[in-house]
C-alpha cells in the first residue's frame, strides 16, 4: 500500500486553547497504529488565494496534494481551501457544512424523504429581526402548534435549542436571535426528554447511546441528562446509514426521536461530535474505529 505524506487533525483554536478531548483520542488512536497525526488549529494555517489557492502553517509548511486531514472544526472556508489544495478531508468541507446548518441538514434530508419532524425554516434576516417575521410566525403557530422547538441554524450541545409553550414566548425568543439563522419544529411529544444517539463510522453503527433527562425537554448529557448503551433496531440502523449517505458523512452521528407509534425521526446530524460520553458508557473505541476508517480510505496500513 502506498502511504501518504502527512496526516493532521484540523480543530479550531478559538474554540479550543488546547487539543480538545476527540483530537486527543484521534491522535492517540492513530500512534497505536504507528501512524501520526499532528493536531493543529486552524489559527496556524494561513489560507492564500494569490495566483492559487495555497495552504500554509505559520511556520511556512505547506499541506497539499498528497496529505490527509481529520477536519474537527466547522471552518468550512477552511476545508475548501484545503480540498481546493489538494488535501482528503474526513469529513468533506461539504458534508461539515451540511451538518453545521440545522437548515440545510433537513433540507437535505428532506429532499431523500427521511422522515423528521415537521420543521420550517425561517427567513433571512441582515440585522436584527422586526415585525415584518409576524407572517412567518403565525403560519408556524397554525402549523405547528405549541409547544413549538426553536433551533438556531449553528449551535452545539443542545444549548441554542429552546422550547417555546405559546405565541408569546415564541415571539421572546425569536426576536432576540438578531441575524443568527433559525428553525422551528414540531415538539415530539413521544419523546420528550429522549433521545438515541447513533454514533456511525463507515456507513456501520460503530456504538449507540439511549440519553434521557427528567428536568429537560432536552436529553444532551452536557445539559444534565444520563445515558445507557443501545441496541438499534435495523429500521434505526439504516435510517442513519442513508443519513451519513445523502450527507456525505465517512463518520458522524445521528440523533433520533421516535413518534407516538415508536417510529424513528432524524432529530440532528453532527459531523464530529463528541465521543468522550459514548465511549465511557458503551466501552467502544469510537476513536479508533473513525482511524481505522480514514487510514483504510487513504490506503494506510
Amino acid at each position: 500500500m502506498c502511504k501518504r505524506m502527512a496526516g493532521y487533525i484540523v480543530y479550531n483554536g478559538f474554540w479550543n486553547a488546547a487539543p480538545s478531548d476527540p483530537v486527543r483520542r484521534l491522535e492517540a488512536a492513530a500512534a497505536k497504529r504507528g501512524v501520526t497525526l499532528i493536531p493543529i488549529p486552524n489559527t496556524e494555517l494561513i489560507v492564500s488565494t494569490a495566483p492559487t489557492v495555497t495552504v500554509r502553517t505559520v511556520g511556512g509548511q505547506r499541506l497539499g496534494r498528497g496529505d490527509f486531514a481529520l477536519f474537527w472544526d466547522k471552518d468550512t472556508r477552511l476545508a475548501l481551501a484545503l480540498q481546493d489544495s489538494g488535501v482528503h478531508l474526513y469529513n468533506s468541507a461539504q458534508a461539515v457544512a451540511a451538518c453545521d446548518d440545522k437548515g440545510e441538514t433537513h433540507r437535505r434530508l428532506a429532499a431523500a424523504g427521511i422522515p423528521m419532524p415537521r420543521t420550517l425554516l425561517a427567513p433571512m434576516t441582515y440585522v436584527e429581526v422586526t415585525s415584518a417575521v409576524e407572517p412567518f410566525l403565525h403560519a408556524a403557530e397554525e402549523e405547528l402548534g405549541f409547544p413549538m422547538v426553536i433551533k438556531e441554524c449553528y449551535g452545539s450541545f443542545g444549548r441554542q435549542v429552546y422550547l417555546a409553550s405559546d405565541g408569546e414566548q415564541l415571539r421572546r425568543q425569536v426576536y432576540t436571535l438578531g441575524a443568527r439563522p433559525f428553525i422551528l419544529q414540531e415538539f415530539v411529544t413521544a419523546s420528550a426528554g429522549e433521545d438515541t444517539r447513533l454514533y456511525m463510522v463507515g456507513g456501520r453503527v460503530a456504538a449507540a447511546i439511549r440519553r434521557r433527562s427528567e428536568t429537560d425537554f432536552r436529553a444532551n448529557v452536557e445539559l444534565g441528562g444520563t445515558a445507557q448503551p443501545y441496541t438499534p433496531t435495523d429500521a434505526e440502523a439504516r435510517l442513519a446509514q442513508l443519513c451519513c449517505r445523502v450527507l456525505g458523512l465517512q463518520f458522524g452521528a445521528v440523533d433520533l426521536l421516535h413518534d407516538e407509534q415508536g417510529m424513528p425521526l432524524v432529530c440532528e446530524v453532527n459531523s464530529n461530535a463528541y465521543m468522550a460520553g459514548l465511549i465511557a458508557c458503551t466501552g467502544v473505541d469510537v476513536a479508533g474505529a473513525i482511524v481505522d476508517e480514514v487510514l483504510t480510505l487513504e490506503r494506510i496500513g
